[in-house]
């Protein structure tokens, strides 16, 4: 029998390896979140703006309007674009917990809250998704 080259045996090794390793999170979960948030972010932050300038009596541009539009409709695209994912990771599942979460106690109502809640119960009970977090 012909002797093992060291590739042979190197190769052998990194297939056993990596059917042992456990699989990185590819569900995509967690970039979104951090779009999501970036949205949100912007969009309270020009909300913050608006509201300041509206106190201290200063006009608002032209284009104002607009521009807080476009931060709205970038919004909206993040969070469907979140919402169209399903967590496969016990890490993305307990992120979209945390967003979900913040985003219900940000908004400080209990509506709020159960609208979260209710969002993540139907993203958890959908096949392939991994059991959700235990949520307070």
């Amino acid at each position: 029998m012909a002797e093992l080259s060291r590739r042979i045996v190197l190769g052998a090794f990194l297939v056993v390896v990596a059917s042992r390793m456990p699989a990185a999170a590819s569900d995509g979960v967690l970039p979104a979140i951090r779009w999501a948030e970036a949205a949100d972010a912007a969009y309270l932050g020009s909300g913050r703006i608006a509201a300041d300038r509206a106190k201290a009596g200063l006009p608002l541009s032209a284009g104002w309007a607009a521009y807080r539009g476009s931060l709205a409709r970038v919004r909206r695209l993040a969070r469907l674009d979140l919402y169209a994912l399903t967590p496969t990771t016990a890490e993305s599942a307990k992120a979209l917990a945390a967003y979900h979460t913040a985003r219900g106690e940000r908004a400080g109502s209990a509506g709020a809250r159960r609208a979260a809640r209710r969002r993540l119960r139907k993203v958890f009970a959908r096949p392939g998704a991994v059991l959700p977090p235990r949520l307070t």
